[in-house]
């Protein structure tokens, strides 16, 4: 006797908009593959930077086995199974529903606050902080340890720490205070040897000069400068981010080395100088 299986997934992403490409329907892909007495449900991420996922399995008859733990973090251009499943009767029907949240992002990623960044655009000018840490306007929640500099277009972006470029988008053209930017901002992402990203946001269209799994070391330039996106005015928007679990990015607090000392906490409306 075959008994009946019935499977309903439903996959639910992170609600992230603005500072990594949460809406990216086509990231992570969850199928199912049947076996020989038993149905693993495989984990795809079809994108380079990490993933962080969390899976809900319910249904009838069900004998269960996690793979992986109930939130864990998958590398990037890899399948992974996450579940393995078969009926707990095998002579009965049986039924599984499964839904995930993902996020971008390795989960417990060792941040240090000791580590020191450079500031995130070349020596030389000078540029203001327009929006700090607990900013009122944006940076709130996952948002609250980025940073907004004042950035005309077209100003060269640099890598504030070394590391890997993960995820790049440099095809719109839009921006403005209106929300309905929101997910129109041209990015880099690059990743941090301690599972950490540093996510330069609002960029020029075609202003990316990285390419994703390009090494890049710190102060070199990756970006051009630009007010794509929900963006009041032109500027970069930088931040450390990590998964704080699977639907939710969590940021980091930034030490940064600049030509004024080392600064821990940017102050709004004051000028600082790439060292």
């Amino acid at each position: 006797m075959h008994p009946m299986v019935a499977f309903l997934l439903t996959v639910l992403l992170s609600a992230a908009a603005g500072v990594e490409s949460s809406k990216d329907q086509n990231a992570v892909r969850v199928s199912r593959v049947r076996k020989t007495g038993y149905t693993s449900v495989v984990v795809e991420n079809r994108r380079a930077y990490e993933v962080t996922v969390g899976p809900a399995i319910t249904g009838k008859n069900l004998s269960v086995t996690r793979m992986t733990p109930e939130t864990a973090t998958y590398p990037g251009y890899s399948p992974t199974e996450a579940v393995r499943v078969s009926a707990a009767d095998p002579d009965a029907s049986w039924h599984l529903r499964y839904e995930f949240h993902w996020t971008k992002g390795r989960l417990n990623a060792q941040h240090d606050g000791k580590t020191r960044y450079l500031l995130p655009f070349e020596k030389g000018p000078s540029r203001q902080v327009i929006q700090s840490y607990a900013g009122r306007l944006t940076h709130r929640g996952y948002n609250r340890y980025a940073v907004d500099f004042a950035m005309p277009e077209g100003a060269t972006v640099c890598a504030a720490r070394e590391g890997t470029v993960v995820d790049l988008r440099e095809s719109f053209t839009t921006g403005g205070k209106d929300k309905k930017f929101e997910d129109q901002s041209n990015f880099v992402s690059i990743a941090h040897a301690n599972g950490t990203i540093g996510e330069y946001h609002h960029l020029q269209r075609d202003g990316v000069l990285v390419e994703i799994g390009q090494q890049v070391t710190a102060g070199e330039a990756i970006a051009l400068s630009g007010n794509t996106g929900y963006s009041t005015s032109p500027h970069l928007h930088f931040g450390v981010y990590s998964a704080a679990n699977a639907k939710h990015l969590q940021s980091h607090p930034i030490t940064f080395t600049t030509q004024q000392g080392i600064i821990t906490r940017p102050t709004e409306g004051k000028v600082y100088t790439a060292k």
